[in-house]
């Protein structure tokens, strides 16, 4: 083709062309159908990190419930803000567990769908490992948060103890503080306290009735 005949060809083009050509040129990548994203989880990552949250709380209060009661961590501003910590600090991991798992299923269906190369299967390894090292240090994290708690409460008995002064035993076997208040005992050391008693005494028959329900425990008189 001539130079004249281009020059023609291309001044009909323009000629018969709209003279705003802006409302013809998408206005993003989205409107273009090849070059739109299809999201390939189906994970609303807001919802998943509120839930990660949830569980971080139900699992640190459900390890530390029988350590210390719930009560006495609400009623104390140091253990109600360590709570809050810890809850922040575990739901952090828990959030990056759970991603690695949804990045990893992802990664599987796009191999499902053929889209397969060397690059893909390194990938899922180093996820694989991430995952395990992540529940790893969940599971250490847990029994970290457990013993900071149990230290807490043995600290808490020593104060109290420290508070209350020196015990004393009296002929009965009862504690008393050294305000004069009782000191009460589990059960396993009542039990300890009967039997040394008995042997102090010398008795060696167990029990007063046939049922063998009532133990014989001298009774001393009053002073």
């Amino acid at each position: 083709m001539k130079i004249k005949d281009e020059r023609a060809e291309l001044s009909k083009m323009l000629g018969n062309s709209p003279k705003e050509i802006n409302k013809n040129v998408p206005e993003n990548s989205t409107e273009i159908p090849g070059l739109k994203a299809e999201p390939v989880t189906d994970v609303n990552f807001d919802e998943l990190k509120l839930k990660c949250e949830v569980d971080a709380r139900i699992m640190i209060t459900n390890a530390i419930s029988f350590i210390l009661p719930i009560d006495m961590i609400e009623n104390n501003e140091y253990l109600k803000n360590k709570l809050e910590v810890d809850v922040i600090s575990l739901a952090s991991m828990i959030y990056q567990l759970r991603t690695n798992e949804v990045m990893q299923k992802a990664l599987i269906d796009q191999v499902n769908l053929g889209m397969v190369n060397a690059r893909m299967f390194e990938v899922f390894t180093g996820m694989s490992k991430t995952i395990g090292e992540l529940n790893k240090q969940l599971i250490q994290t847990v029994e970290a948060i457990k013993e900071t708690y149990k230290t807490f409460r043995e600290d808490v008995k020593e104060k109290r103890t420290e508070a209350l002064g020196q015990t004393t035993r009296g002929a009965s076997g009862m504690l008393t503080a050294g305000d004069g208040s009782v000191v009460t005992r589990g059960s396993k050391e009542l039990i300890n306290n009967v039997k040394r008693i008995k042997q102090a005494n010398g008795i060696h028959k167990e029990f007063i009735d046939e049922a063998e329900l009532i133990p014989e425990i001298p009774i001393e008189p009053k002073q």
